[in-house]
């Protein structure tokens, strides 16, 4: 989700909108708007607003949308409910954009939001976890709101520092720079941004959707579905041993789950117990020895990065039977975007909140890069993500110690390492992410897996008819979206052709 920058004013009759759009070819089918009493959303992928104005507005056939095309923005006019009643705050956007349950705060001013602490605390023992503390940790659970969060957009042409170049940061808690750029000339495969030191957040997005509608080729996905269902002896793939493979880690804690159950014990606070290697009290020694001081609203996107690091460790796992190969730390930083695109907020649709795009997003990946390109495989994976989840923060730890060793010691990427990885599990470690915490991040993330269907996975693509044309101008060729539903009814019409 992108949130384009706007101004709002109005006069007896209306309120208009203006919103700024860039980066896109102009559709204006695309364009959807609705009007529900002072809630107002515009969407025109990837751009998402969503106002709520300080008194109902109504839609009829006054309310209309120009796009003016030297300005690149869209004109927006909607009629008030009461013709004369003065809106109060227009100019406050961060009012406007407040989320339902914000409400109360949209007296802070955007320097309170975002100025960070400057104290870190050092010479924290990253080796030990308090177990005592895990009943306390089960009750200060935090329910997360995965609704799209929007942030106050600024001007593009003001976000520039003296020398004309935009400044960007990314990383844990936007810390870092000037890394990433580095590895570059090094040859980082798996960075896909153009210019990593210098692409906005926003632009980071559209980049990472540009690129995956390319990637994905709807006829290895064909394939790999017929090999799937159609298996044969010499086919190159084994889906079915993949789909089927028992992972020790989940099966360990399904074993332990199920004692649990017979024996009676319907705690549901009750963790797994865990027991490091010393390897692994090693490794977290070797952590950056701080408390990491940061701001409830960036939570959620800690949470997003580990929901996307246990799945493409996962998959990686399950892909080789439990072991890493060569191909490993590429395959788990092309499917994490956190990695390949530095995108850390994810896109958001108009009818999703951000868990579940982070969900649609790893999905994406999955079918665009790996080797197995399987939907059932990948459900199959989102198992082992939420039972890892349900196992707490020691099991999570475990395996993001393990995939940290991917890259730790690699020439080329152990940038992603520096960036993310080290300062993620040290603070997983830390009290600021609680047992309960864990656990409702398990369930949201159970509930938005079993809601997903494969008609929501969807990719844009030239339509084969423009490129048959040969049409030069690139301007005129028209884009479908297929959807992985389609895609399989398409494999299955030309597998029994082919039978027949």
């Amino acid at each position: 989700m992108i949130t384009p920058f706007f101004t709002i004013t109005q006069d007896e009759e209306f309120i208009h909108i203006d919103v700024k759009i860039s980066h896109i070819r102009f559709s204006a089918p695309n364009i959807e708007m609705t009007i529900t009493n002072e809630l107002f959303v515009f969407s025109l992928p990837p751009y998402y607003l969503r106002l709520r104005l300080p008194y109902p507005c109504i839609e009829d056939d006054r309310a209309t949308a120009i796009y003016d095309s030297k300005l690149e923005v869209v004109k927006i006019r909607i009629p008030k409910e009461t013709k004369g009643q003065f809106f109060p705050d227009l100019d406050l956007t961060a009012k406007l954009l407040a989320r339902s349950n914000e409400q109360g705060q949209v007296g802070q001013t955007p320097a309170m939001t975002a100025n960070k602490p400057l104290i870190e605390e050092l010479d924290v023992d990253n080796s030990k976890i308090d177990g005592s503390r895990v009943e306390k940790d089960m009750e200060e659970g935090e329910h997360f709101d995965w609704e799209v969060k929007q942030e106050i957009p600024t001007d593009p042409s003001l976000n520039v520092d003296g020398d004309g170049v935009r400044p960007v940061k990314y990383g844990f808690d936007n810390q870092y720079d000037h890394i990433v750029g580095v590895s570059i000339s090094n040859g980082n495969d798996i960075n896909e941004l153009g210019n990593p030191e210098q692409t906005a957040p926003t632009d980071r997005i559209i980049e990472r959707l540009i690129k995956e509608n390319i990637k994905f080729d709807p006829e290895i996905y064909a394939a790999d579905y017929v090999m799937e269902t159609h298996p044969v002896d010499d086919d190159d793939k084994d889906f079915g041993s993949l789909i089927s493979w028992k992972n020790p880690m989940i099966q360990k804690f399904l074993k332990w789950y199920k004692s649990e159950q017979s024996n009676n014990h319907n705690n549901n606070n009750s963790i797994i117990p865990v027991e490091f290697t010393k390897e692994e009290q090693e490794r977290m020694l070797q952590l950056p020895r701080k408390s990491y001081l940061v701001n409830d609203s960036y939570k959620p996107e800690i949470f997003i990065l580990i929901i996307c690091l246990l799945f493409a460790y996962q998959f990686d796992i399950r892909e080789n039977e439990g072991e890493h190969n060569i191909e490993s730390a590429w395959t788990i930083g092309k499917i994490v975007p956190q990695f390949s695109f530095l995108d850390s907020k994810i896109v958001m649709q108009d009818d999703v909140n951000v868990l579940k795009a982070a969900i649609i997003t790893c999905i994406r990946r999955a079918l665009s890069y790996p080797f197995h390109r399987s939907y059932k495989l990948i459900m199959k994976v989102w198992d082992d993500v939420y039972y890892t989840l349900r196992g707490g923060k020691r099991f999570i730890l475990k395996a993001l110690l393990d995939l940290r060793e991917l890259f730790r010691f690699h020439d080329i990427y152990y940038v992603y390492d520096k960036i993310w990885l080290e300062d993620l599990c040290a603070y997983l470690i830390s009290d600021n992410i609680t047992e309960g915490m864990i656990r409702n991040l398990a369930h949201d993330l159970k509930k938005e897996v079993s809601q997903i269907v494969k008609t929501d996975i969807t990719f844009e693509k030239i339509n084969p008819q423009d490129e048959q044309d040969n049409n030069d101008n690139d301007d005129d060729d028209d884009m479908i979206a297929l959807n992985l539903e389609e895609i399989e009814m398409m494999a299955e019409d030309s597998y029994q052709q082919y039978q027949s």
